[in-house]
């Protein structure tokens, strides 16, 4: 018979890879396994690819040029750890604490504040394990066996050279989750806990975008750490990899004075972390988990004047509109996907707009035009993506009872949705960018040449959608994430760089702006006043025979 701690363990280790967006007749592990080898891939490729790297250091003369080599090589694997373990603690923040779920149900049994502790304690550092191993195995194993080629490597010997990339890697998986996990706790003992759950969703959105910006700007920032290390060299300080970088060179045989220092700051950060987290989590723990029924937000927000929604004619469409627009603002996973996607496309644009050259950072001008279609292209499959995933999946039965054939007019509704609340937004935010890089008339121009062309990307991508957004299930262990990178990569990089080169060809070309606008509205106004034949709506990813609503 298992005891309560061993209970409230398994149940607390559940909640954290809980999904309830999945089809009843699916299950979620499947999906699970494929996150944990995506987040573990990465390791092993890119340890691969630079094995010739360090093959061709190996046969080069010992001195700096070989040194920082190595040094930029090894940054990858803290900067990996550091963003994967760090975005998915942040993305897991309210199962850190219990919430008002776990309260309302565990409260009323005859369990000791303690044994919950010490339950959901053990389950973070379950998940801290696994996070870490996932993302750190191939490294571990690979890195140092690849890079023993090097004089100056295997100087140091194989033990100090496995020690200093466990400690560099993991060292920086710990010190993310335990940074977040501190900072939730301070916040937890300072703040109400309506007030915590009203900070919540923003800390959460920038701590994931933040995340997500360290990892694919690392192109840019490894490029700088030599020039920045003798010119700038306090601006290392300020990020975290760079001081677990310096793990290398704090183990190894001839140290470099500045990256000693940032390893032995980066040892004295986790400690201060670790501990930070112990002392808040033990004060806190108790009044949170008291005070929980007060973060039950009762308010309601004042509706806009301005309801796009009235504009549109047609009632089912009136209707999947306005629950569209009311699902994004109340719903915070919704909202944390859409901030993850945007992160994404920001990052992708930097990397093609800014350019590194001399250690100086400078703008590339086909980079800096290609730059609104990439955050176009990131934000309408964002919704895209979004869309598919249930806000509550046993509430879409009002959906199911009154819709009766209403595929088009959800597609309809939705593709105005992803115009009003997605494009234009995003277009409006990037038009100062625009105006600054190519003046007033051209960047105006250019505004209305990408609104076209992201309406036209929008009809092309909700072409199928059968679906209202947010209600309907799905069946993860179809998603395969490896494809779905692939046609991602090729998806943005074509449409990005060929729209650019389309606006580039009629800039000063009257004859063809007029001939592009003229067959961009034709073919808008053809697909918004197509009428195909009636199809009924899919809630799920496969129809079982006898339809139910699951209202018990």
């Amino acid at each position: 018979m298992k005891t309560p701690f061993r209970l409230l363990l398994d149940l607390f280790r559940a909640r954290v890879f809980e999904n309830d967006a999945v089809s009843p007749e699916g299950g979620f592990e499947t999906n699970i396994w494929q996150v944990l080898g995506f987040l573990g891939t990465p390791g092993f490729f890119v340890t691969f690819f630079l094995m010739p790297a360090f093959m061709e250091l190996a046969v080069q003369k010992p001195g700096p040029t070989v040194d920082w080599a190595v040094r930029i090589s090894r940054l990858f694997f803290p900067a990996y750890s550091f963003a994967v373990t760090g975005f998915v603690t942040v993305f897991e923040w309210d199962m850190l604490f219990p919430d008002r779920r776990d309260f309302m149900i565990l409260a009323s049994f005859p369990l000791r504040l303690r044994d919950l502790f010490a339950a959901k304690f053990a389950a973070l550092g379950l998940f801290l394990l696994t996070m870490a191993g996932t993302v750190n195995f191939f490294p571990t194993l690979m890195a140092p066996a690849f890079s023993m080629g090097i004089p100056q490597v295997r100087a140091a010997g194989a033990v100090h050279v496995i020690v200093a990339q466990i400690a560099s890697t993991w060292g920086a998986s710990a010190f993310a989750f335990f940074a977040v996990a501190a900072f939730q706790g301070v916040l937890i003992n300072v703040a109400s806990p309506r007030i915590f759950r009203r900070v919540s969703p923003s800390i959460q959105m920038f701590g994931m975008s933040l995340m997500v910006l360290s990892l694919l700007l690392f192109p840019i920032y490894s490029m700088l750490l030599r020039p920045y290390a003798h010119t700038h060299p306090q601006w290392l300080w300020f990020f975290p990899p760079f001081w677990f970088c310096g793990m290398y060179d704090l183990l190894g045989p001839r140290p470099d004075a500045l990256f000693a220092s940032l390893g032995w700051f980066g040892m004295k950060a986790l400690g201060v972390a670790v501990a930070t987290f112990a002392l808040s989590w033990g004060l806190g723990f108790r009044r949170h988990y008291r005070r929980t029924l007060e973060a039950e937000d009762t308010s309601s927000r004042r509706r806009p004047v301005m309801r796009p929604e009235r504009l549109i004619r047609s009632p089912e469409q009136r209707a999947i509109f306005a629950f569209t627009g009311w699902m994004l603002e109340r719903s915070a996973k919704h909202r944390l996907f859409l901030a993850t996607y945007l992160s994404v496309g920001v990052s992708f644009g930097l990397l093609v707009t800014v350019a590194i050259r001399g250690g100086k950072i400078g703008v590339s001008q086909d980079g800096l035009r290609s730059l609104p279609f990439l955050i176009a292209f990131f934000v309408i499959s964002g919704f895209r993506a979004a869309f598919q995933f249930p806000a509550e999946l046993a509430s879409n039965w009002i959906f199911r009872i009154t819709e009766a054939e209403w595929g088009e007019t959800s597609r309809s509704a939705t593709r105005k949705r992803v115009l009003v609340s997605g494009l234009v937004p995003a277009l409006l935010v990037l038009a100062p960018v625009e105006v600054w890089g190519w003046g007033w008339l051209p960047g105006l121009l250019h505004i209305v040449f990408q609104l076209a062309a992201g309406a036209l990307l929008i009809e092309l991508l909700f072409w199928t959608f059968g679906k209202v957004p947010f209600t309907c299930s799905y069946f993860p262990g179809r998603i395969n994430l490896a494809l779905l990178a692939v046609l991602y990569l090729y998806g943005f990089t074509s449409y990005s760089f060929k729209m650019a080169d389309l606006e580039q060809s009629i800039d000063g070309d009257a004859g063809r702006a007029v001939l592009f606008f003229a067959a961009a509205g034709a073919a808008l106004v053809g697909l918004w006043l197509r009428h195909p034949e009636a199809s009924a709506i899919s809630f799920d990813a496969a129809e079982p025979e006898i339809q139910t609503l699951g209202l018990s």
